[in-house]
């Protein structure tokens, strides 16, 4: 096939919570639209259409359509305002049982039936993990006790979706649902091409839902020429190369109703010409989900009005909130038998609150009836049990009598605590250790859990074993996880893999534990920070170890332009921003229009250590001669790290000198073009790379080295300069980035400049020529390091941040309520 596929969706948003208005004008506006319902389904049965409508109802609607009294009134509409004898006609031969026509059509498969929220409210508000189940398994059983049906797909009202939702879908066995096409083409990583189903992180398929046609057919003198024109304009954007993409195609009911002659004439001449043919989503599934892209969805791309008018009311959502947390508290405790009918009841209040609310209007008085109902349904919960006036409240609204239940699993046991809990994303951390990030999180949180905080730290799995959570020590939870795409080669893939996965893994133990904030380690866990903010609604914080232009110079490739984007997007969606250096503060400042009072500058830290405690043994299985003199080097083999500066300085003194051994430690990229000029300068006697060192080994080389060297081009703070110092070894630095901030000249160390190897030459025979001053300069630097660089002191740091900005939240929140 050389053109796309299609799905129609017919969305039936009927306005069910007029009919239990007051106002008669509200409830001929319901009784008319379920006339619009009739009519629509006496044309599907007469027409024999050659596709399966999608069809969206209100599973509250299902219920009320059943209603004696609902079913009477309707009669009495039709005969007093309608002159359409064939639609009473067919009211009356189907015994005013739409349910029944409904189920013949979902058997014939001309009408496959989608879930959606009990009260078809936004599900991206409920705020708590039982308010959501509640809303979905409602729908669902009230589908399947008046239908006898189980739907396979799910429908977000008006598209509203935040991240994690699928999780729940995933739960009841739905395997598909839809979004507004903005919506899935921002996701990440990116999709491969638009017009095509994606899989998220609970392998749910989401279609992508062009939201222009469903303006157009929304307009009342939507013509047939217009929307042609809309129809073939999308089509002919998709890659018909592919063979996967699809238009899945919106339209409210009463539209529907009034256009369907003229849109099956378009839609038939599309079919006919080969620019599309029907698919169902089951099919789709089948033929595409071996090859289908998995991604991480963001939250939905919504129409600013809609938002505006939810901020004007945030008063009665927020008390609608307030209600929904506390049944859900409520859901947390075993409750005796009489008190079950009460929280049913509170329940119904909550579900009825949320429709009323998502509909355009409702006056106060309507609001306040249910959240004086709630309030006294509180009381009873605690007290003697007021039958009669539950009976009375009970007969109000004679629907939602099908009854759930919420089985809470255990995720883990963590001992519930008073403390703050913070969330770190982190892709480095022990075993995997890379740069310097990962020691700085070993450090941080060391010092997080001294100053009062309980952390919960995701990280990449240790490649050799299995996915993993463990309790480190008191307070410490770490959870190792695999990514998506494991055995992918693609970095940027893997990544994207990665933070799917820590995603997933928050989501999973934000269930048991309510985190006070999250914070992320650069971009490379940016995707995955930012849907966490919106999900499980807190701050977020962003340490900004380094970026994309500084490491460079300047953005000039395709994968820097990509990472660049990344660390644009993490700095704007974080409310709060730490770096290590002035340095770095001026640089994401420069680079990114970031305002300076969103950027605390927090250096990194260094543990304490006594050099005569370092032993000599580990450095006896490098075989290195003890009659030379070491001049060590360590960190990840990268350009801007700077060691092709170092190797040209040790080319230079090996012709002068023979009693120095240069040792550079590291793994990276750069490690085999390093090694071959090693190899091409006849270095091999005084020069070797060692690879990656362990703790015990590292601390034996800095203890016994007689020179450090941190020749970087590019280093925001240099967190090997303070594990240098700390031993008291003299050290030379580049003059660069924030090593300008830890050293003096002469004093606490020496500065060479960036990329020059004479200087670096200059400054090691100075050294050599000098014991004396050398030492003098070590023992400066040591005591510089510990007065200022002590995670203790950076844990207190930290823990201000930390807790003003969840202050500042607290503020911001009471002020919009």
């Amino acid at each position: 096939m050389n053109g796309s596929y299609f799905q129609l969706i017919v969305i039936n948003n009927i306005p069910f919570m007029n009919y239990f208005s007051e106002d008669q004008y509200k409830k001929n506006e319901f009784y008319e639209q379920t006339v619009q319902f009739i009519n629509f389904l006496f044309q599907t049965e007469k027409e024999n259409s050659p596709y399966t409508i999608q069809l969206v109802l209100p599973p509250i609607y299902v219920e009320m359509l059943d209603n004696p009294t609902l079913r009477k009134e309707i009669t009495e509409f039709l005969e007093k305002y309608h002159c359409n004898m064939e639609l009473l006609s067919y009211w009356r031969q189907k015994e005013q049982n739409l349910l029944k026509v409904l189920k013949s059509l979902i058997q014939e498969n001309r009408i496959e039936l989608l879930a959606s929220p009990a009260s078809f409210s936004h599900l991206s508000n409920v705020s708590t993990s039982t308010g959501v189940h509640l809303q979905i398994e409602m729908g669902l059983s009230i589908i399947d006790d008046y239908l006898d049906y189980r739907p396979k797909g799910f429908w977000f009202p008006e598209g509203y979706f935040s991240p994690g939702l699928d999780l729940y879908l995933q739960k009841e066995k739905l395997t598909y649902s839809f979004l507004n096409s903005k919506t899935i083409y921002h996701s990440d990583p990116l999709p491969s091409d638009i017009g095509i189903a994606v899989e998220s992180p609970h392998h749910v398929v989401f279609f992508p839902v062009e939201e222009r046609l469903y303006q157009i057919f929304q307009e009342t003198s939507a013509k047939k020429q217009v929307w042609d024109k809309a129809l073939m304009e999308v089509l002919e954007s998709y890659n018909h190369y592919t063979n996967e993409s699809i238009l899945s195609l919106p339209i409210d009911l009463g539209s529907y109703v009034k256009m369907r002659e003229e849109l099956n004439k378009s839609i038939r001449y599309l079919c006919d010409e080969g620019y599309m043919v029907h698919i169902s989503p089951k099919t789709y599934i089948n033929q595409f989900s071996q090859g289908m892209d998995h991604v991480h969805l963001c939250s939905s791309f919504l129409d600013r009005q809609r938002e505006n008018d939810m901020k004007n009311k945030s008063s009665q959502y927020a008390s609608l909130a307030f209600l929904e947390r506390e049944l859900h508290q409520w859901r947390q405790v075993t409750l005796a038998n009489e008190v079950h009918r009460v929280q049913k009841q509170m329940e119904k209040e909550w579900f009825l609150l949320s429709s009323l609310l998502y509909q355009d209007n409702w006056t106060d008085k309507e609001v306040s009836t249910y959240l004086e109902a709630a309030d006294q349904l509180s009381a009873l919960m605690k007290g003697p049990i007021d039958k009669e006036w539950i009976s009375l409240r009970e007969k109000v609204h004679p629907i939602l009598n099908t009854t759930i239940q919420i089985n809470n699993q255990k995720v883990r046991e963590i001992i519930p605590t008073n403390k703050k809990k913070v969330l770190i994303l982190s892709w480095e951390y022990p075993p995997n250790i890379v740069g310097g990030l990962g020691t700085h999180v070993v450090g941080l949180t060391n010092s997080l859990i001294k100053n009062g905080y309980e952390v919960h730290l995701i990280t990449a799995q240790d490649m050799k074993k299995d996915a993993e959570d463990v309790i480190e020590k008191e307070h410490l939870f770490v959870y190792r996880v695999k990514p998506i795409y494991s055995i992918e080669q693609n970095f940027i893939h893997w990544i994207g893999g990665l933070n799917l996965a820590m995603w997933d893994k928050a989501i999973e133990i934000g269930k048991k534990s309510t985190f006070d904030l999250v914070q992320a380690h650069d971009w490379l866990v940016g995707a995955a920070a930012i849907s966490l903010k919106d999900q499980l609604n807190i701050p977020l914080i962003a340490t900004i170890h380094a970026t994309e232009h500084g490491r460079n110079g300047g953005i000039y490739t395709e994968m820097q332009k990509f990472i660049h984007e990344k660390e644009r997007q993490l700095i704007q969606s974080a409310d709060s921003l730490i770096v290590c250096s002035e340095y770095m503060q001026n640089e994401v400042m420069t680079i990114f229009e970031v305002e300076q009072s969103k950027i605390n500058i927090i250096p990194n830290g260094i543990e304490s250590l006594q050099m005569e405690k370092a032993s000599i043994a580990p450095l006896e299985a490098f075989h290195l001669d003890t009659n030379k003199k070491i001049i060590f080097a360590m960190g990840r083999m990268v350009k801007e790290k700077g060691f092709g500066t170092l190797l040209e300085a040790a080319r230079r003194l090996h012709k002068i000198r023979s009693d120095l051994y240069f040792v550079i430690a590291g793994v990276g990229p750069m490690y085999d073009e390093y090694q071959k000029f090693i190899e091409r300068n006849g270095l091999s006697e005084c020069v070797r790379l060692i690879g990656y060192l362990q703790g015990e080994q590292k601390n034996a080389f800095y203890a016994h080295a007689n020179i450090v060297v941190i020749p970087s081009s590019y280093e925001p703070f240099g967190i090997v300069a303070l594990e240098s110092l700390i031993f008291a070894i003299p050290t030379i630095v580049s003059h660069t980035g924030g090593l300008k901030g830890i050293i003096k000249n002469k004093e606490t160390g020496l500065f060479m400049e960036p990329n020059n190897a004479e200087s670096l030459v200059e400054n090691i025979e100075y050294l050599l020529g000098n014991p004396t001053v050398g030492k003098e300069i070590g023992k400066n630097g040591q005591k510089l390091v510990s007065q200022l660089f002590s995670w203790n002191r950076i844990g207190e740091e930290t823990k201000r941040v930390f807790d003003e900005l969840l202050v500042n939240t607290k503020v911001k929140e009471s002020i919009s309520n």
